[in-house]
C-alpha cells in the first residue's frame, strides 16, 4: 500500500503561474525540495539501520584522510599573505643570508634595579646560564663568540684587573678599577690605526674569544667580588660614566639596557625600574646542512637540534625562581619560546570542548525529551551530538586528503559545528511537533517524511547560506582564514547531511520505541499500562511563545518600543563601529598566563620608546660601485620622519678611514683595495661587531688578508615609536619606496619581523569587507531563491547587516580589533546570524491571516526552535570565556554578540517589521488557526476577512488547476492519497510550504 502511495505521489503535478520568473523558479525549487525531503524521510524511516551504517561507513572512509593530517603552526605560514614582500624577503634571507645567531632576552624588574642585590641576582642568572648543559652541549659550545678588543694592550678585563691591582696596593679594588678606567677615558686609542697591520693582527689572533652576553654587568666584567663591594654611589657613577665594555672593548651605551629611568637635575641616571640581559647563541649551519635541525615554528628559523635542546635548558635555568629574591622579578624571551608556547596553547583549551558537549547534551535532553520514563530521549540526544563528531572527522579527513593544513584557529570549528548541528536538530524536532492533525494520523514512516519535508527547506536555507559564506571566505589570501573556511565549509555540509540522515534514522527508531511504551534508556524494557504524568506534558517554551510572548510583542505600544530600541541600538552601534581599530599582533596568540606574554607586556611598559628594529638586506652586487647609493640611502633613512636610528657598517667604515685621511667613497679606489680596507675595518674596535652580524662572505675572513667577495650584507635601523596601524603601514611603505628609488644593481630590501603584522594589517581590512560583501551577496541570493520573496529576503538581509553593525560595535567596546581571527569570526557570523532571521522570514511566508496573526503564528511555530538553537550555541562556547587563548576568547566574544543580537533581530525586530510591512503569503500557504485561547477582536476580524478576500482574489489569478493522472485539483490545494494507520485513504495537502 505504501509503495502505491509513493508512486501516486510521484505522479502529482502542480501547475502554478507565479507573478514572475523568480517566483516560478523559487516555487519549483521549493516544491522539488519538499517532495525530495518527504521521500527521503519516508525511505529513512523504513530502513533506519541501513542509513545508520551508511553514515558510519562514510565517516570511517573519509577519516582515512587523517593519515595525511598536517598541522601548520608557523606564524608566517598562517597570518601573512604568501605573496607579500615579507614572505619574499624571508625566503631570500633563508637562501642567501641564513641566520647564524639567536637572541635570548631577560628583563629584571625591581623597585630600583641599580641596586647591588639586583646586580647579584643578574650575576646569579649569568652563572646559571653558563652552567646550563645538555648531553651534547654547554653554554661555551653553543654561544656566539667574538674577540675581546681592549682600548690598549695594557688594559685587562674581568677578575684579573682587581686581583692584580689588589695584590700590588692596599686599596679598595673597585676604587682602583674605576680610577684606572677614568685614566684611560678620553684617550680613545684605536690600535688598528696606530700599529702596522701585521703587529695588530698578530695581537688579535692571540686574543681569546668571549661568549656574547650583554648587560650592565659588563661594566664590572662580571666580577663577583667587585659587584659585591659596590656602594649605591659606585653603581650610579659607573652607569653614567662608563662608555665601553670591560669585556669586549667596544663602545657601549649601558643606559640603553635600563627601563623607566629617573634622572637628576644634571641628566644623570639615578634610578631605573628594569634592566635587560641578552644572550646570543650560534646556529650550527653544518648540522642543518646534513638534516640535523628543528623547524622553529615561532621564528621560522631552522635551528640545529643540539642548540634547540640547549635552549630548553636555558629556559628552565633562567625561570627557576627557587633562589630569586621576592622583590625581584624576571621575564624571559628565549628565541624558541614563541614556538614552544604556541604549540601547546590552543590544544590545552580543547578541554572546553568536552565541557561544552556535556552541557549541551543535558540541555538537548531537557528540550527534546520529557520528564517521564518513556518520553525522555537521552540516546537520541547523544546521537544528535554524534552527528557533530562525525562531521568533524569528515571535515578533517576530506581537507587532509587535499593537503589543506590545519591551523590553530581551526580548533574552534567543533564549537561552530556543534552550534549549527544543534540548530538543525531543533528545527527538525520542531517540525515534528508542529505536524497537523491529519499528518499525525499517518503511519510513522510518513509522519517522519512530513516532518523532514517541513524542516528540510528551512535547514537547507541556513546550511546553504553558511556553506556559501565560508566558500566565499576560502578565496582569501590569508592562509589561516582560507584553511578555516575550507574546513568549515566541508564540516557544515557534513553536519547538514548527518542531521538529515543519521539523526533522522535514530529518531525513527526512538519514536518506534516511544510509541511501543519502551523505557527511554533501557529500550528492551516495555512498560505496561504506562501513562505519562501530567507535569511532563507541559511545554513551557512553546506555551511562552504562544500565550505570552506572541500576545505581548504585537501590541502597538510594544511595536513602537521595539522600533525605537532597535533604531537607538543601531545608532549607538554605528558610532561604536566607526571607532573599531584595525590591528594585528602575533603576541596575542600567546596565553596571557605564559611567561612570554608577560615578557612582551613588561617590555612594552619599560621600554616604550624603543621602536621596532629592522634590517636592510643587500645581496650580491658591485659594492664599490654602489657605495655612493648606499651613502645616499643612509642619508635619506636618517632624514625619514619614521626612522629614529640607523646602525650602518658603511657610516662607521667611512668615519674610520676618513680619520686616516682617505676619501670614502673614492672614485680611484679599486675593488681589491676596497675589500682590503673593509677587511681591516671589520677587525678594528669600531668595526668588529659588524663582521659578526652584518656580512656573509664567500669564504673565511681574516685580519691579514683582504675580505672575500661579499655575498650579502645588511644594515640595521630602528623605527621611532609609531601609533596605530595606519602610521605603521605608512612608515613601512615609505622605507620601501626609499629603497626602491635608489635603483641598486642588486637585491636590496628592507625587512623586519614586525612587518609580518603590518603587511597583514595592510590588506586585512580590504579582505574583511570584500569577503563580507561577497558573503552577504551570496546569502541574499540564496535566501531570495529559497524564500521566494524579494521583500522578505531584503528584511532578512537588513537583520544580518544590523546584527553585524552591533557586533562590530561590541568588538570595539570589548577591546577587540580587526585582525585575522576576528576577520574569520565575522565571516562566520554572517552565516550564523542569517539563520535566525531566515527561519522567521520563511515561516512567515507559509502562514495566512492578517499580518499580526501571521507574525504571531510565526513566533509560536518556529520561535522555540530558533531560541533553543541560539541558546544551545551559546552554551557550546560559553566556557571559552575562561580560555587563555586569544583565538578562543575572540571567538567567545564575537559569538556572544552574534547570538545576542541575532536572536534580538530574529525574534524581536523582524517579527514586528513583518507584522507592519510583511508581504502576502505563498499561494499555497496554510490557513492556520489562532490558538483557541485567543479571541479575535471585531477590528481584527474585519481586517482578517478583508485580507482573506484579497488573498482569494490573488489566488484566482495565480493558481490554475488542470486534471492530472489519478486525481484532480480543487480550489485550495492538490490532493495526495496517503494511508492513515487504519488503512483508509485521506486527503492531505501536497503543495503546502513547510511550517518551519
Amino acid at each position: 500500500m505504501e509503495g502505491n502511495q509513493i508512486n501516486s505521489s510521484n505522479k502529482m503535478k502542480v501547475k502554478m503561474k507565479p507573478k514572475n520568473v523568480l517566483s516560478q523558479v523559487s516555487l519549483s525549487i521549493i516544491n522539488g525540495l519538499e517532495y525530495a525531503f518527504y521521500t527521503y524521510g519516508v525511505v529513512i524511516a523504513k530502513h533506519p539501520a541501513i542509513f545508520i551504517v551508511l553514515c558510519v561507513v562514510l565517516t570511517g572512509c573519509f577519516s582515512l584522510g587523517l593519515i595525511n593530517f598536517t598541522v601548520e603552526e608557523r606564524p608566517f605560514k598562517l597570518w601573512i599573505p604568501q605573496n607579500s614582500d615579507f614572505i619574499k624577503v624571508m625566503d631570500w634571507q633563508k637562501k642567501n643570508y641564513p641566520a647564524e645567531f639567536r637572541l635570548h632576552t631577560a628583563i629584571y624588574e625591581a623597585e630600583n634595579v641599580l641596586d647591588r642585590s639586583v646586580l647579584l641576582e643578574m650575576l646569579r642568572v649569568h652563572e646559571a646560564v653558563a652552567s646550563a648543559t645538555t648531553a651534547d652541549a654547554t653554554w661555551d659550545s653553543v654561544c656566539a663568540k667574538m674577540p675581546t678588543i681592549a682600548d690598549s694592550f695594557f688594559g685587562r678585563r674581568k677578575r684579573s684587573i682587581s686581583q692584580d691591582i689588589a695584590s700590588g696596593m692596599d686599596a679598595h679594588p673597585h676604587t682602583l678599577f674605576r680610577v684606572k678606567r677614568e685614566n684611560n677615558e678620553g684617550s680613545g686609542f684605536d690600535w688598528s690605526t696606530i700599529l702596522d697591520r701585521e703587529s695588530y693582527c698578530g695581537f688579535l689572533e692571540s686574543m681569546t674569544l668571549e661568549c656574547m652576553e650583554h648587560s650592565i654587568l659588563e661594566i664590572w666584567g662580571y666580577d663577583r667580588d667587585l659587584i659585591s663591594d659596590l656602594t649605591p654611589e659606585d653603581i650610579i657613577e659607573d652607569v653614567n660614566s662608563v662608555d665601553k665594555s670591560a669585556v669586549f672593548g667596544f663602545p657601549t651605551n649601558f643606559t640603553e639596557f635600563l627601563g623607566k629611568v629617573e634622572l637628576d637635575a644634571e641628566g644623570r641616571v639615578i634610578k631605573a625600574g628594569a634592566s635587560r640581559q641578552i644572550w646570543v647563541t650560534n646556529i650550527n649551519l653544518t648540522a642543518i646542512g646534513v638534516g640535523e635541525f628543528v623547524d622553529d615554528t615561532g621564528t621560522g628559523m631552522e635551528v640545529d637540534t643540539v642548540s634547540y635542546n640547549w635552549e630548553k635548558e636555558l629556559i628552565n635555568n633562567v625561570l627557576d625562581e627557587t633562589k630569586r629574591p621576592d622583590n625581584i622579578y624576571l621575564y624571559l624571551m628565549a628565541a624558541s619560546s614563541f614556538g614552544m608556547i604556541s604549540e601547546d596553547t590552543i590544544l590545552g583549551d580543547v578541554k572546553f570542548l568536552a565541557i561544552g558537549f556535556g552541557v549541551v547534551f543535558i540541555y538537548i535532553q531537557i528540550m527534546l525529551g520529557k520528564f517521564n520514563l518513556v518520553e525522555q530521549r537521552p540516546l537520541l540526544s547523544l546521537m544528535g551530538l554524534s552527528c557533530v563528531g562525525m562531521s568533524i572527522f569528515v571535515s578533517y579527513g576530506i581537507c587532509s586528503i587535499f593537503n589543506v593544513p590545519f591551523g590553530p584557529v581551526n580548533n574552534v570549528l567543533p564549537f561552530l559545528l556543534l552550534g549549527l548541528g544543534i540548530d538543525d536538530m531543533f528545527v527538525i524536532m520542531q517540525a515534528w511537533n508542529n505536524l497537523s492533525q491529519k499528518e499525525r494520523k499517518q503511519e510513522l514512516t510518513h509522519r517522519i517524511g512530513y516532518a523532514l519535508k517541513h524542516a528540510g527547506v528551512s535547514i537547507t536555507v541556513t546550511s546553504l547560506t553558511d556553506f556559501a559564506a565560508f566558500a566565499i571566505g576560502s578565496g582569501t589570501v590569508l592562509p589561516a582564514l582560507r584553511s578555516f573556511c575550507l574546513y568549515a565549509a566541508v564540516g557544515i555540509a557534513a553536519v547538514y547531511f548527518f542531521q538529515a540522515t543519521f539523526f533522522v534514522a535514530w529518531f525513527a527508531l526512538d519514536q518506534r520505541r516511544l510509541e511501543d511504551n519502551r523505557h527511554g534508556i533501557i529500550w528492551c524494557w516495555k512498560l505496561k499500562n504506562w501513562t505519562p504524568n501530567q507535569c511532563s506534558q507541559k511545554d513551557i517554551c512553546q506555551t511562552f511563545f504562544s500565550e505570552v510572548y506572541g500576545k505581548f510583542l504585537f501590541r502597538l505600544p510594544s511595536k513602537i518600543a521595539v522600533l525605537i530600541v532597535t533604531m537607538a541600538l543601531l545608532a549607538v552601534s554605528g558610532w561604536g563601529l566607526s571607532n573599531l581599530q584595525q590591528e594585528f599582533n602575533p603576541i596575542w596568540f600567546l596565553p596571557q598566563s605564559s611567561y612570554l606574554f608577560k615578557f612582551f607586556m613588561k617590555q612594552e611598559y619599560y621600554y616604550p620608546t624603543s621602536g621596532e628594529m629592522g634590517i636592510v638586506y643587500f645581496g650580491r652586487m658591485d659594492y664599490l660601485e654602489e657605495l655612493p647609493k648606499i651613502e645616499e640611502l643612509m642619508t635619506r633613512m636618517k632624514e625619514s620622519e619614521y626612522i629614529s636610528e640607523v646602525d650602518s657598517w658603511f657610516l662607521k667604515y667611512k668615519k674610520y678611514w676618513e680619520k686616516q685621511g682617505y676619501l670614502v667613497p673614492s672614485p680611484e679606489e679599486t675593488e681589491e683595495e676596497f675589500l682590503d680596507h673593509l677587511g681591516m675595518f671589520l677587525h678594528s674596535p669600531s668595526g668588529s661587531k659588524f663582521r659578526v652580524r652584518n656580512f656573509h662572505f664567500d669564504g673565511i675572513i681574516n685580519c691579514t688578508d683582504p675580505a672575500p667577495q661579499i655575498l650579502a650584507s645588511s644594515i640595521e635601523y630602528k623605527h621611532r615609536r609609531l601609533s596605530g596601524s595606519h602610521e605603521q603601514i605608512t612608515a613601512m611603505d615609505d622605507l620601501k619606496n626609499i629603497v626602491k628609488s635608489m635603483n641598486f644593481s642588486g637585491y636590496v630590501q628592507p625587512f623586519s619581523r614586525i612587518y609580518s603584522g603590518w603587511e597583514t594589517d595592510k590588506i586585512i581590512e580590504k579582505e574583511l569587507y570584500q569577503n563580507m560583501g561577497l558573503a552577504m551577496l551570496v546569502v541574499f541570493v540564496v535566501t531570495l531563491i529559497l524564500i521566494a520573496n524579494l521583500t522578505t529576503s531584503l528584511m532578512v538581509l537588513l537583520c544580518v547587516i544590523m546584527t553585524l553593525v552591533d557586533v562590530g560595535a561590541l568588538m570595539h567596546w570589548w577591546g577587540l580589533t580587526i585582525d585575522t581571527v576576528s576577520c574569520i569570526d565575522i565571516v562566520l557570523a554572517i552565516g550564523l546570524c542569517v539563520d535566525y532571521a531566515a527561519h522567521i522570514g520563511h515561516t512567515f511566508m507559509t502562514k495566512r491571516g492578517t499580518r499580526d496573526e501571521r507574525a504571531r503564528l510565526t513566533v509560536a511555530t518556529i520561535g522555540p526552535a530558533v531560541l533553543n538553537g541560539g541558546f544551545s550555541t551559546f552554551l557550546a562556547f560559553i566556557f571559552l570565556a575562561n580560555s587563555d587563548s586569544h583565538v578562543f576568547v575572540t571567538f567567545f566574544k564575537i559569538f556572544f554578540a552574534v547570538v545576542l543580537y541575532g536572536l534580538f533581530h530574529g525574534l524581536v525586530f523582524l517579527p514586528v517589521l513583518l507584522s507592519l510591512l510583511g508581504p502576502a503569503p505563498y499561494p499555497s500557504a496554510k490557513d492556520d488557526k489562532l490558538p483557541e485561547t485567543e479571541e479575535m477582536s471585531a477590528e481584527n476580524q474585519q481586517l482578517y476577512q478583508q485580507e482573506r478576500m484579497e488573498d482569494r482574489e490573488v489566488e484566482k489569478l495565480e493558481i490554475q488547476s488542470e486534471p492530472v493522472e489519478n486525481g484532480s485539483l480543487n480550489d485550495e490545494s492538490t490532493n495526495i492519497s496517503t494511508a492513515p494507520a487504519n488503512g483508509k485513504l485521506e486527503s492531505t495537502n501536497c503543495v503546502e510550504f513547510n511550517a518551519v
